[in-house]
């Protein structure tokens, strides 16, 4: 009879760089905190790359696809924080878009139309210690899935008054009936420019905090907030 085989030893991290470096980002150390399973085999893989010579790049993908996936397992409960958790969730996405805009275009349409695992992102996470406004959105969510967890929060659905509401502010920014026919028909969004597209999605974020009713704000962040967490 063979002898069964001795189990794997978990992975370790001690003496990691790439661990230190994280350690010094508040949005990792929570990271750490709470996933710590998830956190270490993510950076054990990450430094295998490292040592075996992989691009940057790869390892960078390999993190940024660690945090889609942690985010998508967790979308629902972010869904169920509070009003004010949603509140920030929303104001840290814009920023960062706005951050991405500032740099290119293709930056910030990549970052809607791909996520974290888009070039621009993963291009920063090379030197995450510089990603400022990328780690506040990436802070907003987790705080959002943690909140969830702890006191989860039923939301109700928006209704119709709730979308005159945001229409109202959109025709504010200069908003017309034909953007909003393109910007709810995905068919049509698709055939716009990506600086278009980027304009628009920083436009419907801007008017969504505009909102001076907060049960109303509640309602239509609840909605639009659903693709940013679980896309």
């Amino acid at each position: 009879l063979t002898p069964p085989e001795a189990p794997a030893a978990p992975p370790s991290i001690d003496g990691s760089a790439l661990d230190a470096r994280l350690q010094k980002i508040p949005v990792w150390v929570e990271l750490k905190k709470d996933y710590p399973d998830w956190y270490i085999g993510n950076v054990a893989a990450a430094d295998k790359m490292v040592a075996d010579k992989r691009p940057e790049s790869d390892v960078s993908a390999h993190l940024t696809q660690g945090l889609v996936t942690l985010r998508r397992q967790n979308a629902d409960k972010a869904l169920m924080a509070s009003p004010d958790k949603l509140r920030n969730m929303a104001s840290a996405f814009l920023e960062n878009l706005k951050s991405l805009q500032s740099q290119s275009v293709s930056a910030c349409y990549g970052f809607i139309s791909k996520g974290e695992n888009s070039p621009a992102i993963i291009q920063m996470m090379q030197t995450p210690e510089t990603a400022t406004a990328f780690n506040a959105h990436i802070g907003a969510v987790f705080d959002a899935i943690a909140d969830g967890t702890k006191t989860p929060t039923k939301h109700d659905v928006a209704v119709k008054s709730d979308y005159d509401t945001l229409i109202k502010e959109l025709a504010k920014i200069g908003w017309k009936e034909d953007d909003l026919k393109t910007f709810s028909n995905p068919r049509l969004l698709s055939k716009q420019q990506p600086e278009q597209v980027c304009k628009m999605v920083l436009d419907w974020f801007v008017a969504h905090l505009a909102i001076k009713d907060k049960a109303v704000q509640d309602r239509l962040l609840y909605e639009t907030l659903k693709p940013v967490v679980s896309g």
